[in-house]
Formats: structure tokens, C-alpha cells, sequence
């Protein structure tokens, strides 16, 4: 069978977020290794404070289309593409990371919640192109949102 859409990735996880949930990911430093031949295309990136690191998810279990999310009985059943779960049909992950050096081939950075060995397969800065100022989302939602914000890091989430 012939692969419609083919990626390679352009690095690897190298110290990833710990599988314990003990750990914030937000003050964790993750380090991505770029690849040799890719490795010049960081330059530049140490003048962003924030990157887009787009990564496989590849020890995601097999793709459900329907699920509770974050396993919680009393939030409502939704389709796979209305949440963040890892075991999707195309197993790839989005993450804002908060960039702490650049150091060729070597990219460490806060908040990425990949496992170590997870593929990379492309970086992007984040700017002002991909803030939305108004956005909606599920009453279910928000409500864990107010559960978890304390969770989160200041420079992450709405300020509402």
C-alpha cells in the first residue's frame, strides 16, 4: 500500500515530558534534537519567545471517534476531532511551546507534552498571526477550564 501523504520527521523528542503525572510540563524543559541536515533551519528561531512544534503522536493506541473527554463520566460523550486525545485517526499533536535555547542541533523549550522518542515533523514560530482574540468554546469546557487554570502558566490560555 502506497502512503497518499508521506511525512519525514525532522527530529526527535530527545528528553521528553516523564510518563508520571506528577510532573508539570510547563516548567519541565523538553529538548528536541533536529536533525543534521535540518539543523540550520533553526536559525533565527532564538528571536521568538514561543514556537509551534508539530509532533507524532506514535505510542497513540488504536483511534476512537467518540470518547468522554479526559475520561470524565460527567462530562458529555464528543467526536475525537472536538477534543485534544492523543489516539486519533492521524496521530499528530500541536503544542505551543515557550522556546528556553536554541543551541543547533538542539531545541530546549517548556510545556511540550511529548514523550521522549516522539517524531518531529515541523517547527513554526508562533506570532501574532495565530492569537485569536475571539474565540467560543463548550460550556463543558470552560468549566474545566476554571477547574485547571490555576494549573496553567501565565503565559498560557485566554485572560478572561
Amino acid at each position: 500500500m502506497s502512503c497518499p501523504v508521506c511525512l519525514r520527521p525532522i527530529g526527535v523528542v530527545e528528553v521528553g515530558l516523564p510518563r508520571s503525572d506528577k510532573v508539570d510540563r510547563f516548567s519541565f524543559v523538553s529538548v528536541v534534537r533536529i536533525f543534521d541536515e535540518y539543523a540550520e533551519g533553526l536559525r533565527g528561531l532564538e528571536e521568538y519567545s514561543h514556537a509551534i512544534v508539530l509532533w507524532h503522536f506514535h505510542e497513540a493506541k488504536t483511534p476512537r471517534l467518540t470518547l468522554k473527554p479526559w475520561g470524565r463520566e460527567d462530562l458529555p460523550e464528543v467526536g475525537i476531532f472536538a477534543t485534544r486525545f492523543p489516539s486519533r485517526p492521524n496521530p499528530l499533536a500541536l503544542t505551543i511551546v515557550k522556546i528556553v535555547e536554541v543551541d543547533p542541533p538542539r531545541l530546549r523549550v517548556m510545556g511540550l507534552d511529548a514523550w521522549s522518542g516522539s517524531p518531529v515533523l515541523d517547527i513554526k514560530p508562533y506570532d501574532h498571526l495565530d492569537v485569536v482574540n475571539e474565540f467560543r468554546t463548550p460550556d463543558w469546557f470552560e468549566e474545566f477550564f476554571k477547574e485547571t487554570r490555576g494549573g496553567l502558566p501565565h503565559w498560557l490560555g485566554p485572560r478572561r
